[in-house]
């Protein structure tokens, strides 16, 4: 294994290390060396469980983000969002041969163009069309990659700033009826989710 490729992993293996503080055991208590966070008043009355929230993991963006700059996926992994990764390797691997090939078909035209100038040849118009097409068509992939590279590191930052977040058991949509009003001069219905 070359010395780069080790180095990049053992720093994915370090970033994605977690603590074994505030583990359970599978019987539901906490373990022996854990630390127990007690809740306060204001977050008992309000429903935040302050032992949960202590003890879910934070992934960094920035280093989310430099991961997918330097190796597309890798913040993915980074992020534990594993299914996002063949995703994004699929479909690079899938734009860079497929501009290879289109860039090998307009060089082949290109140069049967070039050759059908010299000789008057009645095709010229056809491998000149053929090569424009073909040339479109690998600009077009180049696009499609460099799109790729940028939501690939857009969505490691989103995933590493909403790693934490949590959702809440009480997902609710309610449809309320609206009274008119100064604001709202007709009666109508609310829609309000709850988190």
């Amino acid at each position: 294994m070359k010395p780069v490729a080790r180095h990049v992993l053992a720093l994915m293996i370090l970033l994605n290390a977690r603590p074994l503080s505030g583990q359970m055991h599978s019987t539901g208590a906490p373990r022996a060396d854990s630390v127990r966070v007690l809740h306060g008043a204001d977050s008992a009355a309000r429903g935040f469980d302050t032992l949960r929230h202590a003890a879910l993991p934070q992934k960094s963006p920035g280093i989310a983000m430099l991961c997918s700059a330097l190796l597309p996926g890798a913040g993915q992994f980074y992020n534990q969002s594993y299914w996002k990764v063949p995703v994004v390797f699929g479909l690079g691997l899938y734009f860079v041969s497929t501009w290879l090939d289109q860039n090998r078909r307009t060089e082949i035209y290109r140069q049967l163009y070039v050759d059908s100038l010299l000789v008057n040849s009645p095709y010229s118009d056809t491998y000149r069309r053929e090569r424009d097409f073909y040339k479109q068509q690998r600009d077009t992939f180049a696009w499609y990659f460099v799109i790729l590279y940028i939501l690939n590191i857009a969505d490691a930052y989103v995933d590493a700033s909403l790693f934490d977040f949590d959702v809440g058991k009480d997902l609710s949509l309610r449809l309320i009826p609206g009274a008119p009003g100064p604001a709202y001069p007709s009666p109508g219905l609310t829609l309000r989710l709850g988190f």
